[in-house]
This record gives structure tokens, sequence and C-alpha cells, in this order.
């Protein structure tokens, strides 16, 4: 990996649904964002994350790890009609970019469930947030 900034260039992710918690995730003038809610609405209440750079270290290496960039723009499975988990990943790091997202459908799952390699994209999240 080149040494390019200690974050992505852009990052914004969202998993939620009509029902259930949410969370919104975005990078804004290298400041990470995040806002969790439930009932598929949104809190209006945004907080800051600092991940310091050997966290954000360990995110890109996951982030290779998993082969984001190589993941498909659209999961969605047949199971998409109702209790629906959305989300939405878009990502740029060292001029590579990806767009994806799914409607109870992820990479590497062929049916409603979470994938491995999903899960653990949402953990590296979650530790970016400043949770395990």
């Amino acid at each position: 990996m080149s040494t390019g900034p200690p974050h992505p260039e852009v990052f914004e992710f969202y998993i939620g649904g009509s029902v259930g918690p949410s969370l919104y995730v975005r990078l804004v003038d290298g400041r990470l964002l995040y806002e969790r809610a439930s009932g598929g609405g949104y809190s209006g209440i945004v907080m800051e994350a600092n991940p310091a750079p050997e966290e954000w270290a360990r995110f890109m290496e996951t982030v290779e790890h998993l082969d984001i960039f190589g993941w498909k723009p659209e999961y969605i499975t047949a199971h998409s009609c109702c209790d629906v988990t959305y989300w939405h990943l878009r990502l740029e790091i060292d001029g590579r970019s990806i767009t994806a997202r799914g409607a109870n459908a992820y990479p590497g799952s062929p049916g409603a469930g979470v994938s491995k390699e999903f899960g653990a994209f949402r953990a590296a999240v979650e530790r970016l947030l400043g949770r395990e």
C-alpha cells in the first residue's frame, strides 16, 4: 500500500432497515462522523470518532484482506421483501473506489444471512468507532 493519507479519501457506510438499529458512518473533511438510530430513522445525534493512524491502517488492511474492491455493485435476494436490512458502502483509497449496496444480501453469502466477510467488515467499522 502506498503512503497516502492516514485514512481513505472517501468513506461512507450505512446499514439499517425499517425496524431495528441503524448505523450511518461518513468521513467529512478528515473527521469520522457517525449516527446510530432505531426504527429505520435518523437520530439527529451525530457523534465523532477519532481513530489513531494505526487504527486506520488496521481498517485498510482489513479492506485489502476482504478484497472489498472486488465486491459487486449490488446484492439483492428474493428475501428482500419485508424486514429488510439495507446497506450501502462508498469507499475510495489510493485511487481505487467501490460503491456497493445490498438488501438482505451480502458479499460471500448465498442467502439472506450475513456472510463472514461482511461481518468482518462491519466489525472493522465498529473498531474505528471505538467499539469492538
